[in-house]
């Protein structure tokens, strides 16, 4: 899967780049505590769409992105988020629902819908650059396994329809387009220790989308 992880590289690499300096009444670099680039009218709404590969391992592996073990089992799909509230620091709290289609070589093709509480943070802002991290933390149902859930649900004796979802991100947004974010995701399926479905881990995709905030 060098393919994929050039690809990852190559879209980080682009997004890492500003083509202009900071407003000169901000400094050229801090942590934002307001949206640092939306002039006093933040946008609490936002639809993110995306692509991703499934990866064998767990949590921990498939965030080590060029070191992934990449399968050939994929992901596309859409989201809808919303902010709730600003709950100080540069934090916000809001929501997110989605959908996605999976398929395979040795995948039937299933859907996923999933929905949660979103943490995000306004981010770090670098120039024209901002990077901000955010979590999602909800729960995620599918129509029917992947390979790899399969597998899983044999070896942990459990079922993989009804899991928790983690989202970790991080998102790079410029200010000559400020409605727009490259962003970098981490899907995360996970029976929580036995929490959901009597299972440990089900799947973990890394995925990349645009994000289009309004």
């Amino acid at each position: 899967m060098r393919g994929v992880q050039a690809a990852f590289a190559a879209m980080i690499l682009i997004a890492s780049v500003t083509p202009g300096l900071a407003e000169n009444s901000s400094p050229f670099i801090y942590f934002a505590t307001e949206d640092p680039f939306a002039g006093g009218q933040p946008m609490k709404n936002d639809i993110y769409v995306f692509g991703g590969v499934f990866t064998t391992g767990s949590f921990g592996d498939t965030i080590k992105v060029f070191g992934a073990d990449y399968t050939d089992s994929y992901m596309v799909g859409a989201a809808y988020g919303r902010d709730f509230t600003d709950i100080g620091a540069g934090f916000v709290l809001g929501g997110v629902t989605g959908a996605a289609i999976r398929f395979g070589d040795d995948d039937d093709t299933s859907g996923e819908l999933w929905a949660g509480v979103r943490l995000r943070h306004q981010g770090l802002v670098i120039g024209d650059l901002a990077i901000a991290p955010a979590l999602t933390a909800g729960f995620s149902a599918v129509t029917g396994p992947t390979e790899i859930e399969r597998d899983r649900e044999i070896r942990y004796d459990g079922d993989a329809s009804l899991l928790g979802f983690i989202g970790a991100e991080l998102s790079f947004r410029v200010r000559q387009a400020p409605n727009v974010e490259l962003v970098y995701q981490l899907h995360h399926r996970s029976g929580a220790d036995g929490t959901f479905g009597d299972m440990n881990e089900g799947s973990n995709a890394n995925v990349l989308g645009i994000r289009y905030r309004f």
